[in-house]
């Protein structure tokens, strides 16, 4: 008689991981605290609104005076990763802030620092899982504010989630 041991919830997220990878190029795979998602690539207008957010958001934080680097630093589609949370995500624009977070390691996916803040770019095809399983995983992997912008309607729905307390040793 042998013994099966039944696989422990870190490989069966690593096995969730694994699929992701088999994903063909026409849609986007995700995790978000355990669930798999799967979405069709944007629309044309996604990526234009995208884009005009990228580069507001560049504009007004993303570009250095004076020879110093800027405190932002911001990345359009990073896989960010957080075993954790069991969640590999793709947000539309992420940002993080050098003065507090840091940067992430630009030549390593999956990005492992998570990010302060995070916009996702709703569409009829993608809005119910950003809302019901996209943006409650950001919140547990610490994401500190998220946006969900609406370019058909043209709204932007702000969220912040306090980052948990630290824990000191005093």
């Amino acid at each position: 008689m042998s013994a099966q041991t039944t696989p422990s919830l870190i490989e069966l997220f690593r096995r969730m991981e694994a699929q992701l990878e088999l994903e063909p190029e026409t849609v986007q795979g995700e995790i978000a605290s355990g669930v798999h998602l799967m979405s069709p690539r944007p629309r044309g207008r996604h990526g234009a609104s995208l884009g005009n957010l990228f580069a507001e958001l560049r504009a007004r934080f993303g570009v250095s005076e004076g020879g110093v680097p800027p405190d932002w630093l911001f990345i359009i589609e990073p896989e960010i990763r957080s075993e954790r949370t069991f969640s590999r995500l793709v947000p539309d624009v992420a940002g993080w802030r050098r003065s507090t977070s840091g940067w992430p390691d630009l030549d390593t996916t999956p990005i492992v620092l998570i990010p302060e803040w995070v916009a996702e770019m709703l569409s009829p095809a993608t809005e119910a899982s950003d809302r019901a399983e996209k943006a409650p995983a950001y919140g547990a992997m610490g994401v500190g504010w998220l946006w969900l912008l609406d370019a058909d309607k043209r709204t932007i729905e702000t969220f912040n989630a306090p980052r948990p307390p630290e824990t000191g040793s005093g």
